[in-house]
């Protein structure tokens, strides 16, 4: 295996161990979905603890810093892929790998984080509900709701521009002047989160958990924010190599496309997403995973949709106006809902978030399909 893995080109070699690539041997390919789970493994590590160590040190609550830099980081797989596929003339599969991220994000990644968050309070004696502050679902959590509104809206008519694969104009479409708006919309997400990160340094109370003292700040930032951006390349490296190299296994083992499509493929660009909030739960630090699901989804809809719509005007399946968009709606909604009133994500809410996402995925297969 060593001499086979020497004798390859530096550039397949480069492909390889980036996950750009599965090797043709299946022991290579086990070899890289081990170091593709170690990768993750430390590599989420060091994103959460960083992140909570950034979130102390410059007195932000941990679910800002989650909905802001750790969400930027944990979505660029989303970006890259739905921009390559818009350069490539599939700008359908951009809109669908961006909805169904937030789908994945809500449905399977909250669902799952509740339920283990209970699982995990019984053996530690904690609570076991994951807190969701009421601003948490009036700051970030309103932009997020109107974010995925206001697309689906978008989406129900063609203002022009958009062709399908077969070069006909397309009926439902994002144009360029709307991914404008979805751009304000982001604006207006950052400077809001922003806002609120500078105003909760000076309401930093003494009730609050302090930032450690330091010798030498600046050499403790550079360590931190080293120590962020090793992590967070980590898990976007070994998100691709497991991804790429279990899809390679399971076609091995004559795996049907669809199956892998439904767990390996769905789940693939949201590992990031999942591996930082399921270690935030394992942390104790259920807020910083759910700033970064709720920041994830609003760069989904906002971000990563207005970028591809404005490389090229988006074509949207007669799916995704008619299904996928309004249950990514129903989905926004649960979360809030079921949060409002006790300002929680209960393990009961997250198994109906979790039994939604399930639904969502039969019928898509086999309803549609038919």
């Amino acid at each position: 295996m060593h001499l086979l893995i020497m004798a390859m080109e530096p550039i397949e070699f480069f492909k390889l161990i980036t996950g750009l690539t599965a090797p043709a041997s299946i022991l290579i390919s086990l070899l890289f979905i081990a170091m593709g789970m170690i990768s993750i493994t430390k590599g989420g590590d060091l994103f959460t603890d960083s992140s909570v160590e950034i979130a102390r040190q410059t007195r932000v609550p941990p679910v800002i810093i989650g909905a802001t830099i750790v969400s930027m980081s944990t979505t660029f797989p989303e970006l890259m892929v739905s921009v390559t596929s818009t350069v490539s003339g599939k700008g359908d599969l951009a809109v669908g790998n961006a909805l169904g991220s937030c789908l994945c994000n809500i449905g399977l990644i909250i669902g799952s984080c509740a339920l283990l968050n209970g699982y995990l309070a019984r053996k530690r004696n904690t609570e076991r509900c994951i807190p969701v502050s009421r601003f948490t679902i009036v700051g970030p959590g309103f932009f997020m709701l109107l974010a995925g509104v206001i697309v689906w809206v978008f989406s129900l008519f063609s203002s022009g521009g958009a062709v399908n694969q077969n070069g006909a104009p397309a009926e439902f479409a994002i144009a360029r002047w709307q991914a404008g708006v979805l751009l304000c919309i982001l604006a207006g997400y950052i400077l809001f989160t922003l806002r609120v990160a500078l105003s909760s340094r000076h309401d930093f109370g003494l009730d609050q958990e302090q930032p450690p003292q330091v010798e030498n700040l600046k050499r403790y930032y550079i360590k931190l924010a080293f120590a962020f951006f090793i992590g967070a390349c980590l898990v976007i490296l070994g998100s691709k190599l497991l991804v790429t190299n279990a899809v390679q296994v399971a076609r091995y083992f004559e795996v049907s496309e669809l199956l892998i499509g439904l767990t390996i493929l769905a789940v693939g660009t949201s590992l990031p997403e999942f591996t930082i909030s399921i270690l935030s739960i394992v942390k104790g630090h259920g807020a910083l995973g759910t700033g970064n699901i709720i920041g994830a989804n609003v760069l989904n809809i906002t971000m990563v949709i207005a970028t591809c719509a404005l490389i090229h005007p988006l074509p949207i399946p007669k799916q995704t106006v008619y299904f996928d968009g309004p249950v990514v709606i129903l989905l926004i909604l649960a979360m809030l809902g079921l949060s409002w009133r006790r300002k929680e994500i209960s393990p009961v809410s997250g198994s109906i978030l979790l039994t939604i996402y399930v639904g969502y995925l039969l019928i898509a297969t086999f309803g549609f399909a038919s």
